[in-house]
């Protein structure tokens, strides 16, 4: 079952797309989609110069749509929240997939640096 923790990226100690660092180090699983974004992290904390506060498993990558910024707040990941649905109904009923999220990934607060997650309705 997924985790609710968070992974932050983008420091020169730690480089944001270290695979083994994000997969609690183990190898990185390289197929189809998630390959193509296993550098999302890397990049957009290139771009951001910032340290940008992830989701801990690779596959939510696939469900990140920018990056958030507001008046007097650092930047934020921005996340699909129908994205982060169907990557948890892989695993889990549509009505369990909703309550995880909703109390495991959209209750984690992780300070200011907490991703956000946007419900796109058009």
């Amino acid at each position: 079952m997924p985790s609710n923790s968070l992974n932050r990226g983008g420091s020169p100690e730690e480089p944001a797309g270290d695979p083994e660092r994000l997969n609690n180090g183990q190898p990185a699983r390289n197929s189809g989609q998630d390959s193509e974004r296993l550098n999302i992290r890397e990049e957009l904390a290139d771009i951001w110069d910032q340290d940008l506060l992830f989701m801990s498993e690779p596959e939510y990558d696939n469900a990140i749509i920018g990056v958030m910024e507001r008046a007097g707040g650092s930047p934020v990941i921005a996340y699909d929240t129908q994205k982060i649905l169907d990557i948890l109904e892989r695993s889990m009923p549509m009505e369990e997939a909703q309550e995880f999220f909703e109390y495991n990934i959209l209750g984690a607060y992780m300070g200011d640096r907490t991703p956000v997650y946007i419900t796109q309705n058009y």
